[in-house]
């Protein structure tokens, strides 16, 4: 649950007009059939309004890699291409979550909903603008972006504009160690309530033109045709909705000795947990090793995303660098990065973790800008 929300004009009730000649078409938009959080949503016309639907491949690439070792891939060799949608480079799966990064070239000239997973977005670099039946927002470097599935929307941003994203078959939420018996975020968590932001509804005029979506369905595309503008809601209300967190906004918990990384969760779900590592204040008991210990991920494999900083206890790291440590394999600090470690007294980093409880595959994408030396770099 974030909070509640109302915009633009509802029936007094739920399930009623109020003008029988101006009737508005009210849709259940709600997760775990009718269980779950929910909005609703109140359109000028008919919702169901598809005129035909046709089949398009969507690209997808597993390596078929099975080896467990770690992994470090650079980014930056990724070239721009395509919309925010149809440039989706996958570097990361397993049946419950896909990562990968966004390098977009052209405009989105399609709306997009996705039919099985929610969507997570980090702003990298650049400035975007997100429109969705729900409504505008603007988004900037730092902005996680939230987007329930199902969800039908567009996004165009600026020429430099990189997204880190994430798709998961599980819902993507606010840990529930952050929140009161009654939904609330409590005190001393990393985020308030007032630091997300929801969606403004736009007065849209009626567009007679043919539309399209394409709709996700994460081995194919089924791509609906349409008479009738579908961003055309009077007014919706409720608890599911895309909303944004800035990074700016947080902030980082710090004690006296080392915080292990479930303290700088930001997000979670039933197979991962999400981290970001923020510009902060290191340990203050006096004779404190401010950066990670040696650990084995025992139960989980640990995606890093280096944003921008300096990474201090990792050699050969660039902004845009993503690490991958395995399951089974120890792994921490590489030589000498204790020892320079010893006397610092912040960090400028920025980085987003996924713990993925399952252990994760790569793309032939992630395969063709690996660096094949990082499982020697811990050698000195």
């Amino acid at each position: 649950m974030v909070y509640y929300v109302k915009q633009g004009n509802l029936p007094r009730y739920r399930h009623t007009y109020d003008d029988r000649k101006n009737l508005l078409r009210e849709e259940l938009f709600g997760e775990e059939s009718f269980d779950g959080l929910y909005s609703l949503l109140y359109h000028r016309n008919e919702p169901t309004r598809v005129l035909d639907i046709k089949e398009e491949k969507k690209e997808f690439d597993p390596s078929g890699e099975k080896k467990m070792i770690h992994r470090h891939l650079k980014t930056s060799k990724l070239a721009r291409e395509g919309d925010p949608v149809s440039g989706r480079r996958y570097l990361f799966y397993n049946d419950r979550i896909r990562i990968g990064l966004v390098k977009p070239s052209v405009k989105m000239k399609r709306y997009f909903r996705h039919a099985l997973s929610e969507q997570l977005f980090f702003l990298h670099r650049g400035k975007a603008t997100f429109s969705s039946v729900f409504g505008t927002m603007q988004l900037e470097t730092g902005d996680y972006l939230y987007i329930p599935k199902g969800t039908t929307w567009s996004m165009n941003g600026t020429e430099d504009l990189v997204l880190l994203f994430m798709e998961s078959r599980d819902r993507i939420d606010l840990p529930v160690r952050y929140r009161n018996g009654y939904g609330q975020l409590r005190e001393g968590t990393p985020y308030y309530t007032r630091d997300i932001r929801h969606p403004v509804l736009d007065a849209k005029p009626f567009l007679p033109d043919k539309l399209e979506v394409m709709v996700d369905y994460n081995d194919s595309y089924l791509i609906e045709s349409r008479d009738r503008e579908i961003y055309d809601l009077e007014g919706w209300d409720g608890y599911l909705f895309p909303y944004t967190i800035n990074i700016s906004d947080m902030a980082p918990i710090v004690g006296k000795l080392h915080q292990p990384p479930p303290v700088h969760e930001t997000f979670s779900g039933k197979s991962f947990m999400i981290g970001t590592f923020l510009p902060r204040l290191f340990d203050f008991h006096p004779r404190s090793i401010p950066i990670s210990y040696y650990h084995n991920n025992i139960d989980t494999d640990e995606f890093l995303f280096y944003s921008s900083g300096s990474f201090m206890s990792r050699k050969g790291i660039e902004e845009g660098s993503i690490t991958l440590h395995v399951r089974g394999i120890i792994h921490g600090p590489q030589p000498g990065a204790i020892e320079a470690a010893i006397g610092a007294k912040s960090t400028d980093e920025v980085a987003v973790m996924i713990e993925a409880y399952d252990p994760l595959f790569l793309t032939r994408t992630a395969i063709g800008i690996e660096d094949k030396t990082y499982m020697k770099s811990w050698i000195g």
